[in-house]
């Protein structure tokens, strides 16, 4: 294993840590694009060195969830298959979050639920109405460019 770098990586909690809401399973892209930027301005490369870094970043449910899957294992002796690399366990972390797979990013519910929720409510300022556009448009706009 290679040397370890949590003193150059932020801690946990410090302004330039990255950090995931469980409630918000759509920034759960951006959380791994985040620690993708430090482990490369850090130099860190080890695989379980990048998981371990990976959990440390998360609160304490999220992160027991994250240690039970199977691919955070680094090697079982009684198979014969490799050791899990950081990209097999993030993939199977970002599968445990519906709406965290940018190939799934939005639905026509999504939509359905924007414009549901403007016509029960009176929008009554232009900005109100900006609100409205700008997440109708961000759906919209991805729903159509992904056919």
């Amino acid at each position: 294993m290679a040397q370890p770098h949590y003193n150059s990586m932020p801690a946990r909690g410090h302004g330039t840590a990255p950090s995931f809401n469980p409630s918000e399973p759509r920034e759960l892209p951006r959380y791994f694009t985040e620690l993708k930027f430090l482990f490369a301005s850090s130099g860190v490369t080890d695989n379980a060195e990048k998981k371990a870094l990976g959990i440390c970043y998360v609160d304490y449910n999220t992160s027991e969830q994250w240690l039970l899957i199977s691919e955070y294992q680094p090697y079982d002796d009684s198979q014969p298959a490799l050791p899990y690399s950081y990209d097999n366990w993030k993939r199977a972390v970002i599968s445990l979050y519906l709406g965290a797979d940018t190939a799934t990013k939005y639905s026509m519910a999504d939509l359905d639920r924007i414009m549901g929720k403007a016509a029960r409510t009176n929008i009554k300022t232009i900005g109100q109405f900006a609100d409205y556009y700008r997440k109708f448009y961000q759906v919209s706009k991805w729903l159509t460019d992904s056919g």
